[in-house]
């Protein structure tokens, strides 16, 4: 009988829902700079280890690293609308091939100041042989508080490069901290 009730609460717990089950960590994948605490480069447009690009006019963007409210540590990274341009992405190429067929998350810290249009949120590129296999954003007109937020995907089976950042969509301020990859 004790052997029968330990079977029928073994089974009831593994059929609880996955929320109540432990998690396993979420194992690390190292981005450079991600809190953006490398200092500025004279002259550079961009922080030490990311790529900042933007629609058609190259002064339509302002990069700026501001240390008056970061997330984490010293400073981030703040991206501002200057003239009416449709978009700006800051982001980082990673090496996809040892991540392929993995569930990763994707994740930044963001806030936002005065934003329009589709807003600001994360950002991801996934680059095969053949070109693009992937692009997702997940842009939103955030508040001046600082909010997580993310992109969960599986790595395509024939990815090369995985570029990982943050876009900001319309006109307004956003700032972006505490960049985070994981695999799930």
């Amino acid at each position: 009988m004790k052997r029968a009730a330990f079977f029928a609460v073994f089974a009831l717990a593994a059929c609880a829902p996955a929320a109540e089950r432990a998690a396993a960590p979420a194992e690390p994948i190292p981005l450079r700079n991600a809190g953006f605490e490398a200092p500025a480069r004279p002259g550079e447009r961009c922080p030490v280890e990311w790529g900042c690009t933007m629609h058609a006019d190259p002064d339509s963007f302002r990069f700026t690293l501001d240390s008056a409210q970061p997330a984490e540590g010293k400073q981030s990274l703040c991206i501002e609308r200057v003239t009416p341009e449709p978009w700006a992405i800051a982001a980082q190429s990673v090496q996809a091939r040892p991540l392929r067929g993995r569930k990763l998350r994707f994740s930044i810290a963001i806030r936002g100041e005065r934003l329009s249009g589709a807003g600001a949120g994360p950002w991801v590129l996934v680059n095969g042989a053949q070109g693009l296999l992937m692009n997702e954003e997940r842009p939103e007109r955030v508040g001046g508080q600082w909010q997580r937020r993310s992109i969960e995907f599986v790595m395509p089976a024939q990815a090369e490069f995985l570029e990982v950042g943050a876009t900001l969509l319309g006109a307004g301020r956003a700032c972006i901290d505490d960049v985070r990859l994981e695999a799930a």
